[in-house]
């Protein structure tokens, strides 16, 4: 009597273990900077909605914006609109007098060991206004971010390293 084996053995299913184990060390690390960078542009647009809304309350009111309350743009995350110092998903947002700045927050809910956006504006030659962004981490672990923002143009804005 023949009997038909059908199925896999130990050592292919051990061979199709080890292949996707290699393929997902691979795709892991890449996913990892895909969304740490999806996180920091998504960072740099509500940094940026904020810092435009807060020019134009700049430009009507005459003073600086020192909240979230009060500006043209809202975010229904935001923890506290009414402090000068807010979240909103996981960066922590900060208003000082000429600029704002938003800070990667850890695990630990500290952002000690991430990286900070910050906006603000400069008048060159007297009058003439200009914004600038920096990136700054003293993490190795986000440098590369800092790094491959450094020095491009997002819309009409340098990002510079600090």
């Amino acid at each position: 009597m023949n009997h038909i084996k059908s199925g896999f053995t130990l050592i292919e299913l051990l061979a199709v273990v080890l292949i996707i184990a290699i393929l997902t060390s691979v795709a892991m690390p890449q996913y990892r900077r895909s969304v740490q960078r999806a996180e920091a542009i998504e960072a740099l647009t509500n940094l940026r909605a904020i810092f435009d809304s807060a020019k134009r309350y700049r430009a009507a009111n005459s003073e600086d914006p020192l909240k979230l309350n009060g500006l043209d743009v809202s975010f229904f995350d935001a923890d506290t609109p009414n402090s000068s110092s807010f979240n909103i998903g996981k960066f922590h947002y900060t208003f000082s007098a000429n600029n704002i700045s938003a800070c990667r927050i850890d695990g630990n809910n500290s952002y000690s060991n991430t990286y900070c956006f910050r906006m603000y504006y400069v008048f060159d030659s007297g009058t003439k206004r200009k914004d600038l962004l920096t990136c700054s981490s003293n993490s190795e672990k986000y440098k590369w971010l800092c790094e491959a923002l450094s020095d491009s143009k997002l819309g009409s804005l340098y990002v510079i390293g600090s």
